[in-house]
C-alpha cells in the first residue's frame, strides 16, 4: 500500500502512504487555487471556502483514511473531476458509516460544511 500526500505551500512537499486502487497512485495535494478548473482531470477536489476559494485538497485512488487531510474534514466546495469513475464517499474511516456516490462532473458550492473520512472510486467505465 502506498500513500502519497503532497502539500504545496511555500514550496514544501511531504510524502506519506495512501492506498492506490489497482495500478493507479492515490494521493492528496494541497494548493491555493482560484476556481473549480484548478482541479485536474482524474481527481476529486475540495475547497475550504465557498465558490472554490481557500485551501484546496485533491485525492486520487481509494483511500481508507482521509482524516489526516484537514480540508476533507470541513469543506464548502467540491468538484468530481474523475475520468472514468464516480466517487463514493463515506462518513467514517475504512469505508464505514453512511455513504453517497458523486457522479463524474458534479460540482457543489455553498455555505454548508461537508466532510469525507474515506473514499472509493466506483461505477468505472
Amino acid at each position: 500500500m502506498t500513500r502519497k500526500l503532497a502539500a504545496v505551500a511555500g514550496g514544501i512537499a511531504l510524502t506519506g502512504g495512501l492506498l492506490a486502487g489497482g495500478a493507479s497512485t492515490a494521493g492528496a495535494v494541497e494548493v491555493t487555487p482560484t476556481a473549480a478548473s484548478d482541479c485536474p482531470s482524474g481527481w476529486y477536489c475540495v475547497w475550504a471556502g465557498e465558490n472554490y476559494t481557500g485551501r484546496m485538497q485533491k485525492v486520487e485512488g481509494n483511500n481508507a483514511d482521509l482524516i489526516g487531510f484537514s480540508v476533507f474534514q470541513g469543506f464548502k466546495s467540491r468538484y468530481q473531476h474523475g475520468k472514468n469513475c464516480d466517487f463514493k464517499c463515506y462518513s467514517e474511516k475504512n469505508y464505514l458509516g453512511s455513504s453517497g456516490v458523486i457522479k463524474r462532473g458534479s460540482k457543489l458550492t455553498g455555505s454548508a460544511t461537508h466532510f469525507i473520512k474515506s473514499n472509493k472510486w466506483v461505477n468505472c467505465v
